[in-house]
């Protein structure tokens, strides 16, 4: 993994708002045959890299490989990573203390959340006519 990637995850870890709970490796041949492997089949050396993984709880599932493994290019190498935001658990902790009640906590897919920063940014900037303004003055 290159040190930029590694430096941005240490300090998110380090910084208590993420922590990894699973990492596993997938590779694809120069064949197009697709392979997986986990942090305990890596070297001492190569460990080093991943110090800030506390544990891995095997929740990638072959069919989340597989699915992975089908869109790594041809002689490449993917990490999985699973993830917890952690931060959401500090949030939470403050509002039962405060016997407040989280109602929902769900994750915005990706392409919805693109979708709205897209329109955000038009409606931002373009011109769409047809409205009036109004002013403090006249």
């Amino acid at each position: 993994m290159k040190s930029e990637i590694i430096q941005a995850l240490t300090s998110a870890v380090d910084g208590g708002s993420l922590r990894v709970i699973d990492v596993t490796f997938v590779r694809k041949d120069s064949q197009g045959n697709v392979s997986s492997y986990e942090l305990a089949e890596l070297d001492e050396h190569e460990l080093v890299a991943y110090d800030l993984v506390d544990e891995t709880r095997g929740l990638l599932s072959a069919g989340d490989i597989a699915r992975i493994g089908a869109r790594v290019s041809p002689r490449s190498v993917a990490i999985l990573m699973v993830v917890e935001h952690a931060w959401t658990t500090q949030l939470e902790r403050a509002v039962l203390a405060v016997d407040g009640r989280i109602v929902a906590h769900e994750r915005v897919p990706p392409d919805v959340a693109t979708a709205a920063l897209d329109y955000d940014r038009w409606s931002r900037t373009s011109d769409r006519g047809g409205g009036t303004s109004c002013s403090d003055t006249g």
